[in-house]
């Protein structure tokens, strides 16, 4: 290629605010000899944004001050080699197509120009039709990128939208199932004070006065109803504190105190007529580590479960025991189809720790549902009743205080729940 003798100013660096605000794309043309630089700006000038400079230093000022969409180096100049600018330019912009042009052409120089993502490499002189398809191609290429990099920030921003909604359609589950729980624990209390209303009205219609035994039981049984009625405003208060903070506040409890609670409350369900509760209590009393209320509804949660788990008369156990801890997990925990452990992770596994089962002798659990018998909604009781929500109710409140859950299960031989909660000792 013969280059014109063009008989033109130098041309200088422009600052950002000179940058052009034409839609045309930008070709920075580097070359250290003034006739390369301007026959290259004459031939392009017309479809393209040309500035030429003479040195890599002022072609990375350049780039990094304004947008540049294809670069044309001269690998050999006075100062930065041209593969040393292409470097840069990368770094400035990575979406920068660089053509590298030279006269001393190597096979190592071309791969490594390419190798550092130049698109074109050619040699000097070359034709006009040659530079015009190869800064065409490179243009191309500009335009996919920035197409692609406009795509990418779009998916980016669709992303965001979709967490967004996903989690609002999570919070606005999470509070669907904190409402399904209030009415589901709420139930328990309201079964027993029905029934114990139930028997004070068959007490009073058989006798015009109560006084005497008669007068105590009365009181018994309303005192019953009283603490009931208290449980379900405990019930309330905990879920709208969990919506408005996301935290229940645990306090030290008596565990006898609890299960003796526990007894009463059961005495007059429905599910309990044709089983028999045996509790046993602590030789030494613990304070567990968690809202009384909640320790109630899950006891009341697996109780009901368990007497529920068969239509014939069976025996439910609760047997609490305390362990000094820390506990030997790997050995303590079952394993294997029949059992399931919840909670390992978040485990206080610190002294002194109480330790509670719930067993029953019921059907037992078929072990593909074990998996899921914990999930919100999900029933083993198909039309005979249940919401699904008793067990996924004690999934979280022992998560709540840091505890651990256990099961096993035997068809046909009954269930047993093992929960394992942080404690201490009464002061």
């Amino acid at each position: 290629m013969s280059f014109p003798n063009p008989d033109l100013e130098s041309i200088a660096i422009p600052t950002n605010e000179e940058e052009p605000t034409s839609e045309k794309k930008t070709l920075l043309v580097v070359d250290d000899e003034e006739g390369p630089r301007q026959s290259l700006k004459m031939v392009f000038r017309n479809e393209y944004n040309v500035y030429a400079v003479e040195s890599g230093e002022k072609a990375i000022e350049f780039a990094s001050n304004n947008t540049v969409h294809v670069a044309t180096l001269d690998i050999r100049m006075a100062g930065l080699s041209g593969i040393e600018v292409l470097k840069n330019l990368k770094s400035i912009n990575p979406k920068i197509e660089v053509i590298m042009l030279t006269a001393y052409e190597t096979l190592e120089t071309a791969r490594q120009a390419i190798r550092l993502g130049a698109c074109d490499y050619l040699n000097k002189p070359f034709d006009i039709a040659t530079i015009r398809d190869s800064v065409k191609r490179a243009m191309k290429l500009s335009t996919i990128n920035d197409h692609i990099a406009t795509t990418f920030d779009k998916f980016n921003s669709l992303t965001g939208e979709l967490q967004d909604v996903a989690l609002r359609e999570e919070m606005a589950k999470t509070a669907n199932e904190i409402y399904a729980g209030v009415l589901h624990d709420i139930n328990n209390p309201l079964t027993i004070i029905t029934g114990y209303v139930e028997m004070l009205e068959i007490q009073m219609s058989r006798a015009s006065s109560i006084s005497g035994s008669a007068l105590e039981e009365a009181r018994g049984k309303l005192g019953i109803i009283s603490k009931q009625v208290a449980t379900c405003g405990a019930i309330t208060s905990r879920y709208l504190k969990l919506l408005k903070s996301g935290d229940a506040e645990n306090k030290f409890i008596s565990t006898n105190l609890i299960l003796s609670d526990l007894v009463s409350l059961l005495q007059s369900h429905p599910s309990a007529s044709k089983s028999k509760l045996v509790v046993n209590p602590l030789e030494n009393d613990l304070h567990a580590k968690i809202n009384c209320t909640e320790l109630i509804q899950i006891l009341l949660n697996l109780c009901v479960n368990a007497y529920q788990s068969s239509p014939d008369n069976q025996t439910v156990e609760v047997t609490a025991t305390s362990c000094e801890g820390p506990l030997d997990l790997e050995a303590l925990l079952p394993s294997g189809p029949a059992s399931a452990v919840l909670h390992k992770e978040d485990f206080e596994n610190n002294g002194p720790i109480l330790c509670l089962k719930v067993s029953d002798e019921g059907c037992g659990i078929p072990d593909e549902k074990i998996g899921r018998i914990f999930e919100p909604y999900f029933t083993t009781k198909g039309s005979q009743g249940g919401t699904g929500l008793g067990l996924s109710i004690v999934s979280r409140l022992i998560k709540n205080c840091k505890g651990l859950l256990a099961l096993e299960s035997t068809s046909g031989a009954g269930t047993r729940f093992t929960l394992y909660i942080p404690a201490t000792a009464p002061k």
